[in-house]
């Protein structure tokens, strides 16, 4: 337990300020990269393949598919920051060892980092929220709570990363964990089409993946279609989420002290 979420101090704050100063220093050069491909699928997916494809479940198809590219812009942006960023920070900059040596601990590190990921996707989520309502593809006032869904499918995601991270001994793994499981959760987990569509099988293991219920209950949200069976996802992916966070805590402790 002394190396776990009961271990966790406010000092993991810290850390998260200390991300988020360097972030708003280079704002710049964080903003417009994060939003082209989340853009690219608003006008590829939504727009252009909308044209050929008139509605899905009853509604046009760039609305069905605008939860989706909401929740692949967030998932993308966090798991990018504690894959690459946090390992940059950790074993390049040596930034974690000097954050160690200071009342900090590595589990607050982690923690922080976490944090760090959701956050990034819950401003990314904002801006394509922003986006969407421009373009006149959003109608319902229950869209305004998107962005804090997206904010936990975010962290979900950070903490897989963070356990990932804490466990490679070079940048060159990534490639293997993006390929094999960030990639096909982004396209199966009914992000641009129906699950129902796919074969059983793979319906299955799409709703393993707590993204899935996410963009579920955000898609629900958006198109106002709520129903009782929305609490049980949640509770499934809140769970799932509590999980991941406290083996990537524990983890991202043993790399870095033991």
């Amino acid at each position: 337990m002394r190396n776990g979420l009961l271990s966790i101090t406010p000092a993991f704050f810290k850390v998260w300020l200390r991300n988020a100063q360097v972030y708003v220093a280079l704002l710049k050069f964080n903003i417009i990269p994060a939003l082209v491909e989340p853009m690219l699928f608003i006008f590829v997916f939504g727009l252009g393949l909308g044209s050929y494809i008139s509605e899905i479940e009853g509604v046009p198809y760039v609305k069905f598919v605008a939860a989706g590219i909401l929740g692949s812009a967030s998932i993308m942006q966090a798991t990018f920051e504690c894959t690459y960023g946090s390992f940059f920070r950790m074993k390049i900059q040596n930034t974690f060892e000097g954050m160690i040596s200071t009342p900090i601990s590595a589990g607050e590190v982690g923690l922080a980092e976490i944090l760090w990921g959701a956050s990034r996707g819950f401003f990314n989520s904002v801006l394509v929220l922003s986006a969407l309502l421009f373009l006149g593809i959003i109608d319902h006032w229950q869209a305004v709570f998107a962005p804090l869904l997206m904010f936990l499918a975010a962290f979900n995601f950070a903490a897989l990363a963070i356990l990932v991270t804490s466990r490679i001994a070079q940048m060159e793994y990534f490639r293997f964990y993006f390929a094999g499981f960030v990639l096909p959760a982004q396209f199966l987990c009914g992000t641009f089409f129906p699950i129902s569509r796919f074969p059983e099988p793979v319906q299955l293991f799409a709703w393993v993946i707590p993204f899935t219920s996410y963009v579920d209950i955000t898609r629900s949200l958006m198109l106002d279609r709520l129903s009782w069976k929305l609490g049980l996802e949640a509770l499934y992916a809140l769970a799932t989420t509590l999980l991941f966070t406290e083996i990537a805590v524990r983890s991202m402790y043993r790399r870095l002290v033991t």
